[in-house]
Parts: C-alpha cells; sequence; structure tokens
C-alpha cells in the first residue's frame, strides 16, 4: 500500500470537513512543519485513536518550528524517534532501528542503520517529507543536470543552459527554506533586468510609450516580451495613483525630470490605506510621500514631510524635511533643501495650482 500524499490529504480533510477515512492508527513521517500539520489534522479526524510520527533522527533534529512540534505533542501526537520506515504490511509499519552518528553535511548527525527492526501500528501512512527535483523534467526541455539531478546552471545569474531559462527555489537545490526562495529568485530579477534592458529603455526613450500601457493588458499570445504587457513598477511606478479613490496622490511632471514624481495631497486622503495595500515597495504612501498641506495648521497636525505652499508667485514655501521644524523656502535663496525638492514643489505651485486651497 502506497503511502497518502501529505498535501492531497490535507485537501480533502479540508473538504470533508474532517471526516476522511483513515481508520484508527496514523503514522506520519516527516517532520518539518507539514508533517506537524498533517498529524495535528490527522488526529483531529474521525475515527482516529492514534496519531504517530515517524523520524530516523531525533526530537532535537526536527526541521519542524518548536512551536509546531510543541503544539502537535499538545494534541496527543506521539513522535518516534530514530525509526526508517520500510514496508506497510497487515496494520503494521515496519521500520529500521537508527542511530546518530557524525554529522554530515547539513550539520546534523548522519543516521546509521543498527540492523535491528522495529514495528509500529499504522492503518495508514502519510507521507509528509520534501519532494525531490524532478531531472526528467529538465531532460526533457532540454536542461542539462549535474549527476545528482540538478539543473547546471551560471552561478551568478542562475540561467540554465537554455537561453532565458532560470532555476530558482527548491529547484535549484532542492526543498529549502522561503528566505533561501526569495534570495534565488532575486538574483534572477537582478539578472533579467540587467545592463542590456537598461540600455534598450534608456536608448528608445519611450516614456510616453511606458506611460501608455497603463491600464492595457495583453494576452500572452499578443505579447512577445513579457515587458509588453504592462507597466513595470521597475520603469515607472504609479498604483497609489491609481488606487486611490479620493485622488489624493499626483502625479507631478517636473521640468527637467525624466520621470514624474508623487506628491501625497494632505487635505484629499481619509487615510482608507489602498495605496498602502497595493504598494509593490511595502510603503505606506499616504505617510511616506512628499505632502501638499493646505495651510500651516494641517502641517502642524501631521507628522509628514512636505510643505505649505505660502506665495506661489513668489515660489515661497514652508516646509519640513529630514525629520527637522518646518523653515520657510524662498526660490533663489540659499539653504539646506535640496534643488530637487524646490523644484517639485515649484512645480505644484506653478503648474498644479489647482490643487492649492486659497
Amino acid at each position: 500500500m502506497h503511502p497518502l500524499n501529505a498535501i492531497e490529504f490535507l485537501e480533502e480533510f479540508n473538504v470533508t470537513k474532517g471526516k476522511v477515512k483513515l481508520g484508527k492508527n496514523v503514522v506520519v513521517i516527516g517532520a518539518g512543519n507539514t508533517a506537524m500539520d498533517v498529524a495535528r489534522s490527522a488526529k483531529a479526524n474521525d475515527g482516529v485513536d492514534n496519531v504517530m510520527i515517524v523520524y530516523r533522527r531525533t526530537k532535537r533534529y526536527m526541521p519542524a518550528d518548536e512551536e509546531e512540534l510543541v503544539m502537535a505533542l499538545e494534541d496527543g501526537v506521539q513522535i518516534r524517534e530514530l525509526l526508517a520506515p520500510v514496508k506497510l504490511t497487515d496494520g503494521k509499519l515496519s521500520c529500521r532501528v537508527m542511530a546518530l552518528g557524525e554529522r554530515d553535511a547539513s550539520n546534523r548527525p548522519s543516521v546509521v542503520d543498527t540492523g535491528k527492526m522495529d514495528e509500529v501500528l499504522a492503518d495508514v501512512v502519510i507521507a509528509a517529507v520534501g519532494e525531490a527535483i524532478d531531472s526528467e523534467f529538465y531532460k526533457a526541455n532540454g536542461i542539462e543536470v549535474d549527476d545528482r539531478g540538478h539543473a547546471k546552471v551560471n552561478r551568478k545569474t542562475l540561467e540554465t543552459n537554455v537561453e532565458g531559462v532560470y532555476v530558482t527555489g527548491d529547484g535549484l537545490n532542492g526543498p529549502s527554506t522561503i528566505v533561501q526562495a526569495i534570495h534565488t529568485s532575486t538574483v534572477v530579477a537582478q539578472a533579467i533586468l540587467d545592463d542590456k534592458v537598461a540600455k534598450e529603455i534608456e536608448k528608445i526613450g519611450r516614456l510616453d510609450e511606458i506611460y501608455a500601457k497603463r491600464g492595457v493588458l495583453l494576452t500572452s499570445g499578443e505579447a512577445v516580451h513579457e515587458n509588453e504587457r504592462c507597466l513595470s513598477c521597475s520603469t515607472v511606478c504609479e498604483n497609489c495613483v491609481e488606487v486611490c479613490p479620493n485622488r489624493a496622490n499626483i502625479s507631478v511632471v517636473v521640468p527637467g525630470r525624466k520621470t514624474a514624481q508623487i506628491v501625497h495631497v494632505d487635505y484629499m486622503c481619509n487615510e482608507c490605506g489602498n495605496c498602502e495595500t497595493f504598494c509593490p515597495y511595502s510603503s505606506g504612501p499616504y505617510r511616506d510621500k512628499y505632502t501638499l498641506f493646505a495651510n500651516e495648521a494641517d502641517m502642524a497636525d501631521s507628522k509628514n514631510k512636505g510643505f505649505v505652499v505660502m506665495d506661489p508667485e513668489k515660489n515661497e514655501f514652508k516646509v519640513r524635511l529630514f525629520g527637522k521644524e518646518p523653515v520657510v523656502v524662498r526660490d533663489g535663496e540659499p539653504g539646506t533643501i535640496p534643488a530637487s525638492i524646490i523644484d517639485l514643489m515649484k512645480a505644484v505651485a506653478q503648474d498644479y495650482n489647482h490643487m492649492l486651497i486659497e
């Protein structure tokens, strides 16, 4: 009898609301967080009396988070250490008895077969162990693999021998952590957005084309390259402008600047949080963006960095920046406010004066 797959069991457990046909004795093979979830779910399933996790090392070396292990034990899940499953026959799981040996490449003690056997009661076995890399899938698609069945990649970019095909996460080195998957995916993303792409964007200077993509989605069949399908946040991002129901975030074209700048309009914002929810950079634009205040009282009532237009004709502003107390800034006078900020405020005062309140 083949063991049940952990994910398939959890799906069925959810659909049937804990009425999966398992029998009285359930054995879970594995020691990660998924194994703990499976064991606790099996313990809560109708008709199950005993749930046991079988692990070839000891509890100390289980990869599961401590709190996951503690909750499983509190739910009544049993742990049998130093057992390696062999076969399930007539309601019993035969296991080899193991012992801890020298530390291996994972810095955990290796396991050594003692030559002894043991049995545990098992009406059903659920496998919750890490999946292996499917090297045949790589081979079928022309991707070269090494002697371990892992895809051969350029270690700097993680690109395979097939141009434009990269490998990340568990598909690269086998089961690992989400942090490692994020790291390798970041490497790939950076490799894709390399100097060649940057130079191409700079060469054609197509800001008008980039902005024209806003709201235009092509199907994969219509687009030759992914960058044809939508506005890329790595080039221009105005999500906070698009999603604000009150139009409290505005895109300001600053003379002399290649890209528009985002200004938050304080008096139009009700702090609904939309812009924070949809921001791809984990920012809260209604708090973080340079803010236009209607008057000095509104500025005093906020902690945002920003400005009040005191005199639009003279380009006179009251500015709060770098966490300091507000200061009055006049165009052309020496000061500590960066020229780029002054240019932005001048653009608002001169070209977006409809946003100002008398």
